[in-house]
This record gives structure tokens, C-alpha cells and sequence, in this order.
């Protein structure tokens, strides 16, 4: 998606013009990968090893409670044999786990363990840090900004 160096489309020549949101929706996808990235690794510090971006990002999903496949799968886009695999990877990890749902006995829930809880709270705890780096360094009125900028809706 890059015009950084191309002025013209090198097939047909169309003009490529510059544009400040394109530009903030590149750096936004840079920021989150280096986000990610960063906490996997810090993470990866507190002992929880194997943790992958995908991963995360389908945790970060969650709620504390109790979740369904299905709801998951709508929820990310993505297909419940898909959602179960993950379960399944972080099950090995003792991060999840699956039980019967005491209401609908033909489903099975996905919930925390005691382990992923612990991992979900450290890394809050991260963001904790990384909210008072981005204070010090851009000031709260300015992050409080940049959240209001991130909350347009482009389309409304």
C-alpha cells in the first residue's frame, strides 16, 4: 500500500497521491505489531512462553467469564473449527480451558484458568506501565486526543 516512492501507478499510470490518513492507518498497523510484540515479550519475561500474536490477540477477545465458540468465531470473523484450534493450542499451555455448559448441556464453554487469568493480568499491568510512558512522553490531554481521534467512525 506504500506511494513512498511512485508518484504514478507503474502500469497504467494513474496519479498516486499522498494522504494523511493512509499514513495513519499504516503507522496504527505499525504501532499494534510493535505492540504486540513488545508484550509477547514481556510476557515471555514472566515465564509465558510460546505465547504467539494471534494468540493474544484472540485472548485479548475474551471476557473474564464464560465464552462460546460461535460467538467467538462471529466475533473475529473467523470460523469456530478455527476458534477451536486456538482453544485447543492454549489449553497445552493450561492458559484456557473447555468444560460442559451447565445450562446448554450439548455446547461446551470456554473459560480462563487460574494460569490465564494471571497472564491477563499482567499484562494489563503492562499496559499500566505503557499508559504512564505515553503520558510522560505526549501528555494525558494529548492521549486522550489520539483516543478520540482512533474512535471516529469514517462512515457516520
Amino acid at each position: 500500500m506504500s506511494t513512498k516512492l511512485t508518484r504514478h501507478s507503474p502500469v497504467a499510470g494513474h496519479p498516486l497521491v499522498e494522504s494523511q490518513s493512509l499514513a495513519l492507518t499504516q503507522s496504527m498497523q505499525m504501532f499494534q505489531e510493535r505492540l504486540v510484540a513488545w508484550l509477547i515479550s514481556r510476557l515471555s519475561d514472566n515465564g509465558f512462553d510460546g505465547l504467539k500474536a494471534n494468540q493474544l490477540t484472540f485472548l485479548g477477545s475474551l471476557d473474564c467469564g464464560v465464552n462460546y465458540a460461535a460467538a467467538l468465531a462471529r466475533s473475529l470473523g473467523i470460523s469456530r473449527q478455527a476458534v477451536h484450534k486456538t482453544v485447543k493450542e492454549m489449553e497445552k499451555y493450561g492458559w484456557l480451558a473447555t468444560r460442559p455448559d451447565e445450562t446448554l448441556k450439548n455446547q461446551r464453554v470456554i473459560v480462563f484458568t487460574a494460569e490465564g487469568e494471571r497472564m491477563m493480568a499482567r499484562a494489563r499491568e503492562y499496559f499500566l506501565e505503557l499508559d504512564d510512558q505515553l503520558i510522560q512522553k505526549f501528555g494525558q490531554e494529548n492521549l486522550a486526543e489520539l483516543q478520540n481521534l482512533l474512535a471516529f467512525d469514517p462512515s457516520a
